[in-house]
């Protein structure tokens, strides 16, 4: 998501070209114009997997905010920062910001890279995962409902879902994406 009438920062990797509708998508791709929103479905399930209808959509000069819905309080990811493997998803703020520094002692603290990715188990046992290709300082909300909010100080929204289904295949998927030339 991005104002093609302003050029702002975008984090500059390659990521794989897509040069061709899919002919059976495993998922369905929801819209709205007003209020701005949209939704990836898994259509095997008809599990929400993105839906940013949860919360108020912002895209400032320098603050973006938009929330999702997640499919189970099964979160797995948002490094590099020290916690638990399993999120708590109970009102935790994760930022990310680069900043090299030596191992800290203790949960809560920033480290080096963003990797604004997560992992998620559906109730169901199907995984997904969802990336935020987006450089700047960062926070990140996980809330009970469950549900996630990111806000970022620029760039632009720059969303990547894989459906696994299983965790190594969204492992995969991501892994195709983060690391294309």
């Amino acid at each position: 998501i991005y104002d093609p009438a302003n050029k702002r920062y975008e984090v500059p990797i390659s990521t794989p070209q897509v040069t061709q509708k899919a002919s059976s998508p495993a998922y369905m791709l929801g819209y709205t114009k007003f209020p701005f929103g949209f939704s990836v479905t898994r259509k095997s399930t008809g599990t929400a997997i993105f839906n940013s209808s949860a919360g108020g959509f912002v895209f400032e000069d320098q603050f973006l905010q938009m929330s999702t819905v997640l499919s189970s309080s099964n979160v797995y990811g948002l490094g590099e920062h020290v916690a638990p493997l399993k999120l708590d998803i109970n009102w935790q703020l994760v930022s990310l910001f680069s900043r090299d520094r030596g191992t800290p002692e203790g949960e809560g603290h920033n480290l080096y890279g963003v990797h604004p990715f997560y992992l998620n188990v559906e109730d169901d046992g199907n995984t997904n995962g969802v990336l935020l290709l987006n450089s700047n300082a960062m926070d990140i909300i996980l809330q009970p409902t469950p549900a996630i909010t990111y806000r970022s100080i620029g760039g632009i929204l720059d969303f990547y879902v894989f459906l696994g289904p299983k965790p190594d295949d969204v492992i995969q998927q991501y892994t195709e994406v983060s690391t294309a030339d």
